[in-house]
């Protein structure tokens, strides 16, 4: 997942770095994350906006006319998320249809998959790069005590996925398989990757459930027995379709990054030519697939020594916004209670260009300019102190959707330095081993 990044020009790219440079934006958005809803049709135990969220959705009128106020600033991909579940909009249908229209992809919509019916399945194949279901367990039991639900809609999401993987053309769009491993399943963690592979998932999240109260934490043996589990599909996926493992109780990269090496080494025991009978043998992917993870492989080894070289600031102030259901416009969604502007206020170009959002921009900028060395001023910010943290992954919104792009990271890397009046910052270290650095 990429936020639509492969869509830039190189002159929207170009606009960004001047923009980074000038603390202002002179293009965009070029992405915007939607959330069409507040409610949910289902009521998960673990669910993290569950305070903040309503019974508000976007009115279709408002809606059919954010997309074409979007088109006009050259907005280049959408995201549907939430707050609530996406299509549970009333009018979700009509929205995918002027979507379509306008011809702006939707690079991700995050679902339970409930009520993804052949409709709207046959609209997402002409319009949507990736849909991400949150599966989040194996079985009936399991799904009805974790979503709060009726056990009937765990069948009934499996139907819908294998449909959707069904009437897709050129594995468009990509069915990315959530799975949040905690206490109570994380013994099924081989059922859950059978589950996702047989429903013809593309890629597989494997992520975890965060502020537990005390009483549902695991163990440490728990924790140790989940990561042995973890390994046996590991050593069967090798990272081909698997794209995630991690956890919220507790940093798990020590383990994971152990857990790589070490199958690394196993593997490379077996010489040149046993992989290589292996790899022509291995009925599980067909050939393409297994070329197409050798060459992601490759590549994520490159990138990856790419961003080792830059220190990366977040940048979200130049390329995307969050227009919540209530119209509220946030920066990205870990900042999503911090508004920056309404849309049933102002039109969305006119609250991208606004004071309020120049000024979060600016707050953006003195920590590209201080580095380790910045510190929040206090409360009546838009940033908060995980915004300005290095070399750690607290904030997944930070680059993570330019950092395929390796030429923009060496030149965003070099505006960085310059930024910091020619002061050469400390590289980080790579907080965790990649895939593709061992598994090669």
């Amino acid at each position: 997942m990429d936020m639509g990044w492969r869509y830039l020009t190189a002159e929207d790219k170009r606009n960004i770095l001047r923009g980074i440079r000038d603390g202002k934006a002179y293009g965009g958005p070029y992405h915007v994350e939607i959330y069409p809803a507040d409610r949910c049709n289902i009521d998960c135990f673990f669910c993290s906006t569950a305070a903040i969220r309503g019974t508000d959705e976007l009115p279709l009128d408002r809606m059919l006319a954010l997309i074409d106020e979007m088109k006009a600033a050259g907005t280049r991909a959408i995201r549907f998320a939430g707050g609530g579940e996406p299509m549970f909009h009333r009018k979700f249908k009509e929205i995918l249809r002027r979507i379509v229209e306008a011809k702006i992809p939707i690079e991700n919509i995050t679902t339970n998959a409930v009520l993804l019916d052949e409709e709207v399945a046959e609209l997402l194949t002409q319009c949507c790069d990736m849909v991400t279901v949150s599966l989040n367990t194996a079985d009936a039991e399991s799904y009805a005590s974790m979503m709060q639900t009726p056990a009937r809609n765990f069948e009934r999401v499996l139907k819908n996925v294998r449909n959707l993987a069904r009437i897709r053309k050129n594995r468009r769009p990509i069915i990315d398989v959530q799975f949040l491993v905690w206490r109570d399943n994380y013994k099924t963690i081989p059922r859950m990757y059978a589950l996702a592979r047989e429903l013809g998932a593309d890629t597989i999240l494997f992520n975890g459930l965060s502020y537990l109260p005390p009483e549902k934490l695991m163990s440490e043996s728990q924790i140790a027995e989940m990561l042995a589990l973890y390994e046996e599909v590991v050593r069967v996926d090798e990272f081909r379709v698997i794209r995630n493992i991690s956890s919220f109780e507790r940093d798990i990269t020590p383990e994971i990054t152990a857990m790589i090496e070490r199958l690394s080494a196993e593997r490379r025991t077996r010489g040149t030519i046993r992989r290589a009978i292996d790899f022509v043998r291995r009925s599980d992917f067909t050939l393409a697939e297994k070329l197409r993870h050798r060459a992601r492989l490759r590549e994520d080894v490159h990138l990856a020594d790419e961003a080792r070289k830059i220190d990366d600031a977040c940048v979200i102030g130049w390329y995307s916004m969050v227009v919540r259901s209530t119209g509220e416009v946030a920066p990205c969604c870990i900042l999503q209670a911090k508004s920056s502007g309404n849309i049933f206020r102002q039109p969305l170009a006119e609250v991208w260009q606004s004071e309020a959002y120049d000024a979060f921009r600016g707050e953006l900028t003195a920590i590209i300019r201080g580095g380790e060395e910045w510190r929040p001023e206090g409360s009546e910010q838009v940033v908060d102190a995980n915004c300005g943290k290095r070399g750690t992954f607290l904030c997944p919104m930070r680059s993570f959707y330019y950092l395929r792009d390796a030429e923009f990271i060496r030149e965003i890397g070099a505006l960085f330095d310059a930024m910091r009046d020619g002061a050469r910052p400390s590289r980080p270290q790579s907080a965790g081993v990649s895939p593709g650095d061992q598994l090669r």
